[in-house]
């Protein structure tokens, strides 16, 4: 039987009660770096700017568009420049975390179909908190002057 009562009851404490509020992460300047038809391999970059006052660390990435992807930082050891996996990004209380060539980025192996610069392909992330978010990343044509190592990982 419908009693009235215990629903308000648990109508006001539903309401009132503390909730998970997802976090403040935004997402700027998201963009892969278009790459020949046969390459197996392309690289995205964008800048994750976080305005909670705790830190937030995203914890992996994934696509439709993709069979995998994978965090990367650029480093210079002993004269030569390297790629390093990096398990996350870890983006301080209200900073922000750069990805961009020959710094951190990701990268994002065997695309599904070719992509051509124009095109959007979602990416969705997902942060040590068990919460995920969701950002469109446009390709985009970079010249030959400013061709990068990805294209040879």
């Amino acid at each position: 039987m419908f009693n009235f009562k215990n629903a308000i009851a648990v109508l006001l404490i539903t309401l009132t009660s503390p909730f998970v509020v997802a976090e403040n992460l935004t997402i700027d300047d998201a963009w892969i770096r278009e790459a020949p038809p046969v390459s197996r391999v392309q690289a995205a970059y964008a800048i994750f700017k976080n305005d909670q006052s705790s830190d937030i660390e995203i914890v992996s990435a994934s696509s439709s568009a993709f069979k995998k992807i994978e965090f990367h930082k650029t480093i210079s050891e002993n004269g030569l420049t390297k790629m390093r996996q990096q398990a996350s990004i870890a983006i301080s209380a209200k900073e922000s975390a750069v990805l961009k060539p020959e710094g951190m980025h990701m990268m994002l192996f065997n695309p599904v179909t070719p992509l051509r610069a124009g095109e959007k392909v979602d990416i969705n992330f997902k942060l040590s908190n068990g919460n995920s978010m969701t950002s469109s990343f446009t390709v985009k044509k970079v010249s030959g002057s400013d061709h990068h190592q990805h294209m040879h990982h």
